[in-house]
């Protein structure tokens, strides 16, 4: 394909002559991408939405088309699936279906799941695939509208309920040079269906890669989603994810993402309102230490009257880390009977951590009942000493004491599995980020 970009080229820009050219189902979508991605400029730090977040190691690192990166095989990967999961996973690697490690077929009547090539003529698929993304002059959503591989495809009919959570397993694996991947997820609930997902993405070395996650989520009237996702990405990965979701009448969403990994994250997740009467969640989770940057531009829009949000984000920072958070809170005029909540609470466990947090509210209807708040601090002297009155070492006291901080937001993850695997994690970078590094 023939780059004509108006803007100043990027490494994105560069890469977007190795866009694939199969299936042909994909064609009319790559071409759209690949002229909205030639008229888009990258982003950068005069820009006020990216002002806090520093994308040098995305422009200056000189990735190669994945077909040249030397990507080593997977192995091992097995440890990685869930057990509720044994007849319910899609398994991707650097962005590319893997049918021999998947496993589909116990989840039940009207449960359709798959990779998107494969469906690439589904009457779901061509009315709702890459026509949900809303992300305004956005280079890596067209980059990944252009490059994508394949992806996950998840449908549920009316009245359908998924007898075992899926899991969408996304494996990036060591290669001799850095990579982009562009893994891809639609996800369609009918009225009255009901389903748990576990997307987890993983790094299977400390190798350098970008990987630019984008997920569509439909759910439609009376439907219910449970969206857990996981972000243990290779230490030196960058990280870059688009999810979001419509919600219609009666509807429930809720979306708990736990960021562990990469050395740059910027998550921002998106939920529209498109009826009355809706619940939905985007609570998160942060633990990052050393020169990790985890970032979070989150949008609730409320749309229409009715409707309840939630959303708690919590961060733990240690070393050198840096957590930015921007929440926006939107409710449009004659929304009424709109309750939401926001809150960002950090936690600093050393001096040179830094966090960056503006929660945010745009409301344009009066009979409405909105908070939001944020805030950050250091472990409570008072509370350390008493647990060390109580016979606990400091550094018990103070990792007993950062544990339970981060625990709260993952109490709502309903996989037996996965929320022992989430304590696991928070009390794996407790213990270590609490051994003679805290100052109270």
């Amino acid at each position: 394909m023939a780059n004509l970009t108006k803007a100043e080229p990027s490494i994105l820009h560069n890469l977007a002559k190795h866009a694939p050219e199969n299936p042909s189902s994909w064609s009319e979508i790559r071409g759209k991408n690949l002229k909205a991605l030639n008229a888009t400029a990258f982003p950068h730090k005069k820009i006020e939405e990216w002002r806090f977040t520093d994308l040098r190691p995305v422009s200056r690192t000189e990735f190669a088309p994945l077909s040249d990166a030397g990507a080593l095989p997977a192995v091992d990967i097995e440890k990685y699936f869930i057990p509720e999961s044994d007849r319910s996973r899609l398994v991707f690697i650097n962005g590319s279906f893997h049918e021999k490690y998947s496993s589909i077929g116990g989840l039940g009547k009207g449960v359709t799941v798959g990779n998107l090539n494969a469906f690439s003529k589904n009457d779901s698929v061509a009315q709702y695939f890459d026509r949900l993304v809303n992300y305004e002059d956005d280079v890596f959503t067209q980059f990944n509208g252009l490059m994508f591989e394949d992806g996950a495809f998840i449908h549920l009919e009316k009245g359908a309920k998924a007898e075992a959570p899926i899991q969408i397993l996304n494996l990036y694996t060591d290669a001799a040079k850095p990579f982009v991947a562009t893994p891809r997820m639609l996800v369609i609930a009918e009225e009255e269906s009901d389903v748990t997902i576990i997307e987890d993405h993983i790094g299977l070395s400390e190798n350098e890669y970008l990987t630019i996650p984008v997920c569509e989520v439909k759910v439609k009237k009376g439907a219910h989603i449970h969206h857990v996702r996981i972000q243990r990405d290779s230490i030196n990965a960058l990280h870059i994810s688009r999810p979001i979701a419509y919600v219609e009448k009666n509807s429930e969403y809720h979306s708990y993402t736990i960021t562990l990994g990469a050395k740059l994250s910027r998550n921002e997740p998106r939920v529209v309102q498109e009826d009355e009467e809706v619940d939905f969640t985007l609570d998160g989770l942060v633990l990052i230490d050393g020169d990790q940057v985890a970032d979070t531009h989150s949008v609730m829009d409320h749309r229409f009257s009715h409707a309840h949000s939630h959303q708690l984000h919590k961060v733990v920072v240690n070393g050198n880390a840096h957590s930015i958070f921007n929440g926006k809170i939107f409710v449009r005029r004659d929304a009424q009977k709109i309750d939401s909540f926001q809150e960002n609470r950090n936690l600093l466990l050393s001096d040179d951590g830094l966090v960056n947090t503006k929660p945010q509210l745009e409301i344009f209807a009066d009979d409405v009942l909105c908070s939001h708040g944020a805030t950050i601090g250091q472990l409570d002297p008072e509370e350390v000493f008493y647990l060390q009155s109580r016979g606990m070492t400091e550094e018990k006291a103070k990792e007993v004491l950062t544990y339970a901080f981060a625990l709260e937001t993952i109490e709502n993850v309903k996989v037996d599995s996965v929320h022992k695997l989430l304590i696991e994690e928070v009390y794996r970078y407790t213990k270590a980020n609490t051994e003679s590094k805290v100052t109270a």
